[in-house]
């Protein structure tokens, strides 16, 4: 929804410039404008999702949609023949990066909360909201001494299905050793520290933080 809102901003700005009164119900001919003027600085994704968030308002709001029609089509067309941009890929966290930054982390509340976060996030191959949105319910100690971890919505489950994914020996050491030094009073796994004491938050602040 973040993302939604600044694209749209984007379009209304970029509305209010050209002298276009009324956004919304946009025109075609304004779309299809939009759309151009944008592929002169921008990357054909960010022009894709752009267009993407026109499209949800004008159902949101029940108005008719102008981003099917076929001149909607050759004008991200065109946008993608003047501006061919290979993807960036980021680099991914390997083994050898992970004792990397494990390593560097400081024996402080800060570098044992960080090296806990850093191993689990790596073996359960999580994205940072799935890893901040765990709580201590989800963690169940196994007889080998690793843990039962169940991640219960992700991006790519947005019906809320979940998955469980199991820990190596090692990261459930830290883990153990971040809950004692956290203390079991904070529902949430991962929490701010505020002068070297680990602090409760509500869920909105912590994902906001």
């Amino acid at each position: 929804m973040r993302s939604y809102r600044a694209d749209v901003e984007a379009f209304e700005n970029w509305c209010v410039e050209n002298g276009i009164i009324q956004p919304f119900p946009a025109s075609v001919e304004t779309v299809c404008r939009f759309l151009e003027d944008q592929g002169e600085t921008k990357a054909p994704s960010t022009i894709q999702r752009r267009l993407y968030a026109i499209r949800k308002v004008h159902r949101l709001i029940r108005l008719p949609d102008p981003t099917y029609d076929e001149d909607i089509n050759l004008a991200m067309r065109k946008v993608r023949r003047q501006k061919s941009i290979r993807p960036r890929q980021a680099k991914g966290l390997t083994r050898d990066y992970l004792e990397i930054f494990l390593e560097s982390e400081p024996d402080t509340p800060w570098g044992l909360r960080n090296s806990a976060m850093l191993a689990l996030g790596y073996e359960l191959l999580t994205r940072r909201s799935e890893l901040i949105a765990l709580r201590n319910q989800d963690i169940t100690e196994r007889a080998d001494g690793t843990l039962r971890v169940l991640i219960r919505r992700s991006k790519a489950d947005p019906y809320g299905q979940g998955r469980i994914a199991f820990t190596s020996k090692r990261t459930a050491d830290l883990l153990r050793e971040w809950l004692s030094r956290r203390g079991p009073e904070i529902e949430w796994l991962f929490c701010p520290i505020y002068q070297g004491k680990a602090i409760a938050v509500s869920r909105q602040r912590q994902c906001d933080g």
